[in-house]
């Protein structure tokens, strides 16, 4: 299911403007055009400028075993590549997409079968942030609760 969320709460950011909602909208877009797409494939990379900064950045949760930092679509691609590598599928459902205000903070489930055989299901979450109707950065939280925090949702 696919939700946009705006929180109500003070603070000084404005999260029900016009350009946080085309933020949501953004991200939205990519997770259901491309998000489960093979990144080994030249297609899926096909427009890809359209929707990501040229120096988009990539994090990893550092909880995560060999976590790092990808600047840059190439870097990027051959991240989620590896992913892809190592796993027989992968499936990422996005079930939120929250205003943040200045983020958007998508709360989703993430599904893999290993090649051996063996399944993983797990909530994550993904804080992006938008720059000039492009997303010029993805940080992978897998505590949702840790990325509600982290975007000030909650306390």
């Amino acid at each position: 299911m696919l939700v946009v969320a705006w929180p109500s709460g003070g603070g000084t950011r404005n999260t029900w403007g016009a350009m946080s909602h085309r933020d949501v909208e953004i991200v939205r877009e990519v997770f259901e055009a491309r998000i489960n797409l093979d990144p080994r494939l030249d297609s899926t990379w096909d427009g890809i400028l359209d929707w990501l900064d040229p120096n988009f950045e990539y994090r990893e949760d550092p909880s995560w075993p060999g976590a790092g930092t990808y600047s840059g679509i190439a870097a990027f691609r051959a991240a989620v590549s590896e992913y892809r590598e190592a796993l027989e599928d992968l499936r990422l459902d996005a079930e939120q997409f929250i205003d943040a205000g200045d983020q958007v903070l998508v709360l989703s489930n993430l599904w893999a079968r290993g090649n051996s055989g063996v399944e993983v299901e797990t909530r994550q979450a993904g804080i992006f942030t938008v720059r000039e109707g492009k997303i010029a950065s993805w940080q992978v939280v897998l505590d949702p609760d840790e990325a509600l925090r982290a975007v000030g949702l909650v306390g």
